[in-house]
């Protein structure tokens, strides 16, 4: 097999390669139980691998670095030499340990133990076949690896503001160059107020970080497409950042964030909600939402960009380039996500329509909790979920007290977003709605009253139910409902709830996350 005319293999054949791959800065090839990693001869304004001297000091400390998080799992570095026309793999040594090079060296390799495609997290994703205790394994392994030594007055300094303003300021110029060709302008300017624009408010949070040790020799490029699993379930994590310490010392905080915004771009919104609830525990860190806000948002931008530079490699085909252009897309349009915080999703409509099922369905694909104004309503009456309120507590007057505490928990959740179960009849509520919401989506559920009545009867012999609602109640809130209007600018969704409730998450996500986002392919 070729290297696709890499220039420093000048077209030779890898001999036995089984397989090989290439990103826009690697070349692996595959050969029996042994994968071989390669630079390629090129230079970013995020990376140099441009000489040999480079790519030879690189390859080792990859394996150094690496060993940190999967030690069985990098067995050590070697040379790529000529061997009459085809290229070679010597043996492999320690790091430190290559031999002064002669003229029959064309480059050098790391080596790692090869790994099934099928262990790989994106893979057990798309299998359904994540461990129950997969991603708190994950995250254990990465908290142990990154306090096992404390921070040097080094790594704590690319922690401060004006090192993390740096990184901040070139990721945001290099995004900049793919306007027009994966963004529109509003959207770089969204993403550009919130990585720049407000770079300031976030500078006493990030002082404080450093104060606390938080800032870690780390990985940095935590995405899943980096970890896999022992067949036994234990964690293997591969590829970290070797050639920029600027990208490797971090935020505990934001070595976990990237790990979620890679697990949201493949639509795993819940997974990584697991990420964080888990990180909290095992990091002893009550960490700021506006932090995670900016770590996710700056995340998302270095995997659109990343992405886009294929747009402008030579050796990348018309097929590969459009399949580029699209993904980084995608990454923009998560990072306008996370721009756009916080998050509302208010499911609305009459009792019975369906919207409590909707709600819990769309919980548990984005991880995000649920406030439902009949849990309220009994809370606020003091009395247990399950047993039935009287009339009076249905009055407007009451019913106006539960809608100002489900609006207050709602601002006060810390998420990147929350999911508000309750009717909305009024357009007084569903005004109080769209001034507490950064980003809403309004989704009205409608069902034909003979279905309506029939839920409400099968409810009816559930003792372990919450809602209260009988036919009686339906004809009051039929009378006092006033219907939503387009004009009333809440980004409206109206499902119809007889359809499977997986077509109405998959809709209601597509009207939150944007049209880039690609939804039909992460959804399910």
């Amino acid at each position: 097999m070729h290297t696709a005319d890499s220039p420093h293999f000048t077209g030779l054949p890898f001999a036995k390669a089984e397989r090989v791959i290439q990103t826009h800065a690697n070349i692996v090839v595959l050969i029996g139980d042994r994968a071989y990693k390669l630079k390629k001869p090129v230079k970013f304004p995020f990376l140099d691998y441009s000489t040999p001297a480079l790519r030879r000091h690189f390859v080792q400390e990859e394996v150094r670095l690496n060993r940190r998080f999967s030690p069985d799992t990098y067995l050590g570095v070697c040379e790529v030499r000529n061997g009459g026309g085809r290229l070679l793999f010597s043996p492999v040594v320690e790091p430190g340990q290559l031999p002064t090079p002669d003229n029959e060296v064309v480059d050098y390799a790391l080596c790692m133990r090869r790994i099934s495609d099928d262990a790989w997290l994106p893979a057990r994703i798309r299998e359904g076949r994540v461990p129950a205790t997969g991603i708190r394994a994950i995250v254990d392994r990465v908290v142990r690896s990154l306090y096992t030594q404390a921070p040097t007055p080094e790594v704590e300094a690319a922690g401060l503001p004006q090192s993390l303003a740096r990184n901040t300021v070139a990721n945001v110029a290099e995004c900049e160059r793919f306007t027009g060709r994966c963004m529109d302008l509003r959207r770089f300017k969204r993403l550009d107020d919130l990585l720049r624009g407000r770079f300031d408010t976030l500078k006493p949070l990030f002082e404080q970080r450093v104060q606390d040790g938080r800032i870690r020799d780390g990985h940095g490029d935590l995405k899943p497409g980096n970890i896999a699993f022992e067949p036994d379930g234990t964690p293997l994590i591969t590829d970290c950042i070797e050639f920029g310490t600027q990208w490797r010392y971090l935020d505990t905080l934001a070595e976990v964030a990237f790990l979620a915004t890679g697990l949201e771009s493949v639509g795993q919104f819940a997974l990584a909600a697991q990420v964080f609830e888990h990180y909290r525990v095992a990091a002893r860190d009550e960490f700021s939402p506006a932090l995670r806000r900016y770590y996710q948002c700056h995340f998302a931008c270095v995997m659109g960009k990343v992405t886009a530079l294929q747009l402008d490699e030579p050796e990348v085909g018309p097929v590969a380039r459009h399949e580029a252009q699209r993904l980084a897309t995608h990454y923009f349009a998560l990072a306008d996500f996370h721009a756009r915080e916080p998050h509302l999703i208010a499911v609305g409509g009459i009792m019975g329509c369906g919207k409590s099922t909707l709600a819990s369905a769309l919980s548990a694909h984005l991880g995000w909790p649920v406030l439902s104004s009949d849990v309220i309503r009994k809370e606020l009456a003091g009395v247990p979920p399950t047993q039935r309120l009287g009339e009076p507590a249905y009055r407007p007057e009451v019913t106006r007290l539960v809608y100002a505490e489900l609006m207050r928990r709602a601002t006060a959740e810390r998420g990147a977003g929350v999911i508000v179960d309750a009717q909305f009849g009024r357009a007084e509520e569903r005004a109080a709605l769209k001034a507490a919401a950064a980003s809403l989506v309004f989704v009205h559920c409608d069902a034909p009253d003979d279905v309506v009545r029939e839920r409400m009867r099968r409810r009816a012999q559930d003792a372990a139910r919450v809602s209260d609602a009988t036919e009686d109640l339906l004809l009051q809130a039929r009378a006092r409902y006033e219907p939503v209007e387009s004009g009333e600018g809440l980004n409206l969704l109206t499902v119809d709830t007889t359809r499977e409730t997986a077509v109405s998450v998959e809709a209601t996500l597509a009207a939150l996350l944007g049209p880039d986002f690609l939804v039909q392919e992460t959804a399910r």
